[in-house]
């Protein structure tokens, strides 16, 4: 056996005839050819010859949990024998590819073709990837405002021109109410997947809810959970408790991978305590959890309204594990603080922000101040960071 061939032994499945009860069938069978396909890095079609007595399906899998889309199947079900084309789209990497297309019976018999496509000669890196990761407080759409400008039916308009333009590919949410969950899925259901938790709740359903939005096209989401900043942190509880008022906060998380490359990273994001005390005092659940739920200690994020300023205990605690973007960043844009108040353009406090660990490189850090027509989207600026994480 070659090289290649060891390779992609893990890759190809024999056929395998099988009754209903896990027995050996001998009346049915199903076989494809080639079961290797070697192919170039450009465009190309290709025959596949299906040999069966019996009906079956296929399934595309790429390697590592990929993105499949590369690859193009003229029928993904069919009834006895069959030529099938499959496509074969350019590959933009400098690093090959690889996937299963696996045919499947329904009496258990399967057959496989394991397609390698070649590297293209100065293509994009895949060891790499880009993206634009952010926060924003979207402020209660419940609430009642002095100005009616502000009202979430007026604001909610400046508010959709903003997540638009800053054009994230991650972000943590903050304030969610049930109404502007909705809102969220209405306007954005096509460019992101959403991911909410209400601390106000076991099971983090419900209102005055923070989440998490990633790209769905470039991301895929997993291992997702929840948690309360407090000495019980698997327990709803009522943690944010002083002068300021009384609240239950808490933070979710996820590990997320981008389809194309693989790459996978860490993300949590938070609305943490209102009252100092406890602010201060939970801030290092916010790093057992990361410890916790980042088992692979993967490129990691958190992000949110942390209620803190960069003075602040808290603040402190999170830069022992990770490190503060808006310190590290390559460039700087925007304003210098993030909550606004409706009535500051360059902000009256930082107490937003993105905290990055491991191999990631922040290349730009912006609050982004804009306003529409003198107006403003929410009484904080949404902030992002433009970065690289490298495997």
């Amino acid at each position: 056996m070659n090289r290649l061939q060891k390779a992609l032994a893990s890759l190809v499945f024999p056929a395998m005839l099988l009754s209903c009860d896990g027995g050996i069938r001998a009346d049915e069978s199903l076989s494809v050819n080639p079961d290797i396909l070697e192919v170039e890095a450009e465009l190309a079609s290709y025959t596949l010859s299906v040999a069966a007595d019996c009906g079956w399906t296929a399934e595309i899998i790429a390697e590592n949990g990929a993105d499949a889309s590369w690859l193009s199947l003229s029928k993904s079900k069919g009834q006895g024998s069959a030529q099938l084309s499959l496509r074969v789209f350019a590959n933009p990497y400098n690093a090959q590819r690889k996937a299963e297309i696996r045919f499947s019976s329904a009496g258990g018999s399967t057959a496989s073709v394991a397609v390698i496509q070649k590297a293209a000669e100065g293509g994009e890196d895949m060891s790499s990837i880009n993206m634009r990761v952010g926060s924003y407080n979207i402020r209660m759409s419940t609430l009642s405002e002095s100005d009616p400008a502000n009202a979430w039916a007026e604001r909610s308009k400046r508010l959709l021109t903003s997540i638009k333009e800053n054009d994230f590919d991650i972000f943590g949410l903050q304030e969610v109410s049930t109404a502007s969950q909705d809102w969220l899925k209405s306007n954005f259901g096509d460019t992101y997947d959403f991911w909410f938790f209400s601390p106000y709740s076991q099971g983090g359903s419900g209102d005055r809810a923070q989440g998490i939005a990633f790209r769905k096209s470039r991301f895929s989401g997993s291992d997702k959970h929840f948690f309360w900043a407090s000495n019980t942190p698997e327990s709803c509880t009522e943690n944010d408790t002083g002068s300021q008022g009384n609240f239950k906060r808490g933070g979710i998380c996820g590990t997320f991978t981008e389809k194309a490359t693989g790459i996978s990273f860490f993300f949590m994001n938070t609305h943490a305590c209102l009252n100092r005390e406890p602010n201060d005092a939970y801030a290092g659940v916010y790093v057992d959890m990361e410890k916790k739920y980042n088992t692979e200690n993967l490129p990691s994020f958190f992000v949110g309204d942390m209620n803190s300023r960069p003075e602040y205990a808290a603040i402190a605690t999170y830069r022992e594990w990770w490190k503060d973007s808006y310190e590290t960043a390559a460039r700087r844009s925007g304003a210098s603080n993030s909550y606004n108040a409706y009535s500051n353009a360059a902000g009256k406090y930082r107490i937003d922000y993105i905290f990055v660990r491991g191999k990631v490189q922040v290349d730009e850090f912006c609050i982004n101040n804009t306003l529409y027509d003198n107006r403003y989207p929410s009484d904080h600026f949404p902030l992002w960071a433009d970065v690289c994480i490298t495997k």
